[in-house]
């Protein structure tokens, strides 16, 4: 696929068949390619040629491909002839095709007529397999160009049982679903803007795993969880059985995948995996090429030669649980350290060893208990369709949400290379009750719409909190005009409603910040004229939420978390001090009795009063199980029992324990705190 060609494919519109023929109007169109035939100005290409002019040759520069699935617009025009029937047997039209991942980009250039299909019914043969599968009518025209393409193809609907909205919101927790946003990979656009994965203050994302993989937001998620997305040739093997196929995947196919690839000398140890696992070896060397990243990774996971898991090797990235280094959590999982029994042949000293094991420990953990595609392996939604998987949402092998995509497309070019696209193979794809009629990518851009000041008559408000929209500012009956003036916190963001105002009467002006990606936000100035009132700064109120944003305090409605071991209360009550002068701070320890100079525990109570409200908030040192203000044997004793049903543990201290923050309390947060107190893992506050 042409580099220029984004890998994220936004789907229009319900597009049909009609016989070829001049071109009325301007329609939308879809990508239909029958013949196998690849675009002629590259041989890595698997689709057709997508010209930027009208003289269809190897000359011309930015020319792009389009696969079956693939969605453009035909403008309304002439028809213009083919010069070669080899490549277009009819003739080319006009079409513009849109980047889904930047909406304010397109392509305009020529495409063959015979490979597009544009409105008009799905055959009436196709509408009653695809009933009779259990899909609804809004999968009906994708999978109809898909069979058209791949008579072979059989698809088969999960029905999850589940609402679609239902189903996003579960996924929206932060930390279950994450993207990797770096300079030229994705957008901030996507990201969660929630209290705890953003600062509006300083317009920071929190990364939740590394250095650049943050909080999806909702309709980022729901666009890579709406299977109609992905019915595209490129994308739809994420939906493919894992059940291995020996005729089909073969060695030569698992070769061509890896081909130049670091892992491409361990390719017979996937097929002797998956006659162990039976589980499908092009998907076991797509995961492992994906979760270690070819030669990028070759000196940790798969090298055997890091220093503090020497001879070990983990190619799947098992137990790389989200952190400051997953890929060591992983390793660390793969040397058997740790556990309770043996399990898996478990120390994996040697890449075969880890490849075949490795495998058996995917097959039993989520192939053979219906997480049995890519995409159900990402997205736990078969605990109503396969009770052996237990809770949905809970078992997911990754927290990347465009993880399936991409390993579904390396899946795909392995097999187009090996010439076997046109095999019988079997999707499973999700349906869910209630689905909108589409998803979409939100819109680009940077979100944040805040103020950073707000300045009147060249005096900055000294007690201005941009999380506050409305003030109130006293003139005296004489004062006929003021002058405001504001700066927003991000550069992107443009500010209207400045500058010069009239204030011969009380009234109210509203500043308007729009962010980079289009959200809006109003700051309400209430101007008030009383000549028994002298000229004043504008009278605010801050609430307890907002002070702890302004002085860089992690909270939520409940807790305050946020620093180490060992620091001084009054380390936070001075940052709440000054981000608000008039604030008051108290706080007691879990007997309730008032303390000024203690190091942090779990379980302290911050009494917090601003001039609008007052809250209590507990803090959550996390590990700190016993509130101790210590990170000991105690604590992973406490986890341990917990799970074991032999002890509780709750509220606060609940939450402390939850190291990884996933919503659980698992072993995973008991070896990490094992592994924080011998100094091979750091525990992130």
């Amino acid at each position: 696929m042409n580099y220029k060609k984004w890998i994220f494919i936004l789907v229009f519109a319900v597009s049909f068949f009609v016989a070829k023929g001049s071109i009325l109007a301007n329609y939308q169109a879809t990508v239909l390619i029958t013949d196998g035939s690849k675009c002629h100005l590259s041989s890595k290409s698997t689709g057709k040629c997508f010209f930027n002019n009208t003289n269809f040759d190897s000359t011309v520069p930015g020319v792009v491909w389009l696969d079956t699935g693939d969605v453009v617009t035909v403008i309304e025009g002439n028809q213009y002839n083919s010069n070669n029937k080899k490549y277009c047997d009819t003739y080319y039209v006009k079409a513009t095709y849109s980047f889904p991942s930047n909406p304010n980009k397109s392509y305009t250039g020529y495409f063959c007529n015979s490979n597009l299909v544009r409105n008009g019914d799905v055959p009436n043969n196709y509408k009653e397999e695809f009933q009779k599968a259990g899909f609804p009518d809004s999968y009906f025209s994708k999978l109809s160009i898909l069979k058209q393409a791949h008579p072979n193809w059989q698809f088969k609907a999960i029905n999850t049982n589940l609402d679609f909205n239902e189903a996003v919101t579960q996924e929206n927790t932060l930390g279950r679903s994450l993207i990797q946003v770096t300079g030229s990979t994705n957008d901030v656009g996507y990201l969660n803007t929630w209290s705890g994965s953003y600062n509006y203050y300083n317009d920071t994302f929190k990364a939740f795993d590394g250095s650049n993989w943050y909080a999806a937001n909702y309709d980022t998620i729901a666009y890579y969880m709406d299977p109609r997305n992905f019915l595209v040739d490129m994308y739809i093997f994420q939906y493919e059985a894992l059940a291995y196929e020996k005729n089909i995947q073969t060695l030569s196919v698992v070769q061509k995948l890896l081909n130049g690839d670091y892992l491409n000398n361990y390719a017979s140890s996937f097929i002797s995996a998956a006659q162990d696992s039976q589980v499908n070896p092009v998907y076991l060397a797509s995961l492992s090429k994906q979760e270690v990243g070819g030669y990028s990774y070759a000196t940790t996971a798969v090298s055997g030669k890091t220093s503090s898991y020497p001879g070990i090797y983990n190619p799947y990235n098992i137990g790389a649980t989200s952190g400051a280094n997953p890929v060591y959590n992983g390793l660390y999982w793969a040397s058997g350290s740790g556990q309770a029994t043996n399990t898996y042949n478990r120390p994996w000293n040697s890449m075969d060893k880890a490849i075949r094991n490795g495998a058996k420990w995917i097959g039993e953990n989520y192939i053979n208990i219906g997480q049995n595609t890519i995409y159900f392996k990402k997205w736990d939604v078969v605990g109503n369709v396969n009770s052996k998987s237990g809770s949905n949402y809970t078992h997911q092998y990754q927290t990347n949400i465009q993880a399936p995509t991409t390993e579904g497309t390396s899946v795909f070019r392995s097999y187009n290379a090996s010439g076997i696209l046109d095999s019988p193979f079997v999707f499973y794809i999700p349906v869910y009750k209630n689905m909108p009629s589409q998803t979409s990518l939100p819109k680009s851009g940077n979100p944040n719409n805040y103020l950073k000041n707000l300045t009147i008559n060249d005096v900055k408000i000294s007690q201005f909190d941009g999380g506050k929209t409305d003030y109130n500012y006293y003139v005296d009956a004489n004062t006929n005009s003021i002058v405001i003036k504001a700066d927003a916190v991000n550069s992107k963001a443009s500010i209207n409603g400045t500058g010069y105002v009239s204030t011969t009467s009380s009234s109210t002006k509203t500043i308007t910040v729009t962010a980079q990606n289009g959200a809006v936000r109003k700051y309400n100035i209430n101007i008030i004229k009383d000549n028994t009132i002298k000229p004043s700064q504008p009278q605010t109120s801050s609430s307890v939420q907002s002070v702890l944003n302004k002085a860089g305090v992690k909270n939520n409605n409940s807790y305050i978390n946020g620093f180490d071991v060992n620091t001084n209360i009054s380390t936070i009550i001075n940052k709440i001090k000054t981000a608000d002068s008039n604030a008051t701070v108290t706080v007691r320890d879990k007997n309730d009795k008032v303390i000024t100079n203690e190091s942090i525990k779990t379980g302290m109570k911050f009494t917090i009063k601003t001039n609008n409200e007052e809250n209590t908030l507990v803090y959550v040192l996390y590990a700190d199980v016993n509130g101790d203000g210590k990170v000991s044997a105690v604590d992973y004793v406490q986890i341990k029992n917990y799970i074991m049903n032999k002890g509780t543990v709750s509220g606060a201290y609940k939450e402390a324990a939850d190291v990884d923050r996933n919503g659980s309390i698992s072993a995973v947060d008991y070896v990490r705190i094992k592994n924080n107190i011998m100094g091979k893992f750091k525990i992130t506050q």
